[in-house]
């Protein structure tokens, strides 16, 4: 066969692969990376690993594949991980120009998936979301390693954030930067301070006032007026794609981080979000504070979130910077290209 054969042959596999399923790349795995001997079909599914060979063995493909399982022979020994920054941008590709899809922070673990070169993909274990982390960011363990970092006891940033001293002391030299929400694995008190262990192995130290021993903990009833303290505690934050940080929040991330301090755990994204609690519709005569407000874009996808605070029809969202908008014309915080785009909200508390 012809070069060109070969090349319309292993695009016309790809095609038929792709139009046979549907993955979210959010969440799962499934990429083709086409070679000189064979195309590479990269999967983190085992159920997805059977079909695809069986699909191929239907074809008559002259084209020859490898499918490939996930975790793969890369990842050795290694296969959790654990961030030991303030907060490490998660890429869609191993390429630092790419799009930061979300964030991982300080203290934060994940399933590795593949290292390539000086980058790790990763299956976060927040809320399972996939992406490239850079390997200078992260501290990859075996799973002896990862159990005795888990089984560590834990206190919470409560601050926006801390610094991770290299002495107990105020004024000694910053060796690592922590933000809120972050689990910090402690040694032990010593005067004012926590004693960290970092999960490189280097030791740091931060001042008790900012530091809680315990969040809201799962199964516990909320608090609305909590909740909606800690969004009020962000406004003016700037925006940012991907972020889920005090550094910079996109709309969900910000509404993930808000509802998981008060043990509520949310899916990453605005549309998985919307499917989260019980549905109210629109009608704003029915909503109460700390209900999730969507909106759509282009007609048909959510991509926007917000928390409905109540008075005067307000809410408080990532927009820019976090900041409070209205769904009353006669306030001056009202919004209208927002109300025409509302599309319902849910109830989660």
């Amino acid at each position: 066969m012809s070069d060109d054969g070969k090349r319309e042959s292993v695009e016309n596999l790809i095609s038929r692969f792709k139009k046979s399923f549907r993955v979210d790349s959010r969440y799962g795995v499934l990429e083709f990376e086409p070679g000189t001997k064979y195309l590479r079909v990269l999967t983190d599914s085992i159920s997805n690993a059977s079909r695809i060979s069986g699909l191929y063995r239907k074809t008559n493909s002259e084209a020859r594949i490898k499918v490939v399982l996930l975790p793969d022979d890369s990842v050795g020994g290694f296969s959790k991980g654990v961030c030991h920054v303030g907060v490490a941008p998660v890429r869609r590709h191993n390429d630092s120009t790419s799009e930061q899809v979300t964030q991982v922070l300080y203290g934060e673990s994940f399933d590795t998936l593949q290292i390539v070169d000086t980058w790790v993909r990763a299956r976060l274990h927040a809320d399972g979301y996939l992406g490239w982390i850079s390997a200078n960011q992260v501290t990859l363990l075996n799973g002896i390693q990862f159990d005795s970092y888990k089984s560590m006891p834990k206190v919470h940033v409560a601050a926006h954030t801390v610094p991770l001293l290299s002495k107990p002391l105020a004024t000694s030299a910053v060796v690592r930067e922590a933000v809120f929400g972050c689990r910090l694995s402690t040694l032990g008190e010593l005067r004012n301070f926590w004693e960290i262990a970092v999960p490189d192995g280097s030791i740091g130290y931060v001042e008790k006032s900012k530091i809680i021993s315990s969040p809201a903990k799962s199964g516990v009833p909320p608090s609305t007026r909590r909740l909606l303290r800690v969004a009020g505690d962000f406004m003016g934050i700037s925006y940012a794609w991907g972020g889920r940080s005090p550094k910079g929040f996109d709309c969900s991330g910000f509404v993930q981080t808000v509802f998981r301090s008060n043990g509520i755990e949310l899916p990453r994204d605005a549309d998985m979000q919307f499917s989260a609690g019980k549905p109210l519709g629109k009608d704003l005569r029915r909503l109460r504070p700390g209900d999730l407000l969507f909106f759509l874009s282009n007609g048909d996808k959510i991509t926007h979130v917000a928390i409905y605070i109540g008075k005067s029809r307000e809410f408080i969202h990532s927009s820019g910077f976090v900041r409070i908008n209205s769904f009353d014309p006669r306030r001056k915080d009202f919004n209208n290209r927002l109300l025409t785009t509302f599309v319902g909200a849910c109830r989660v508390i």
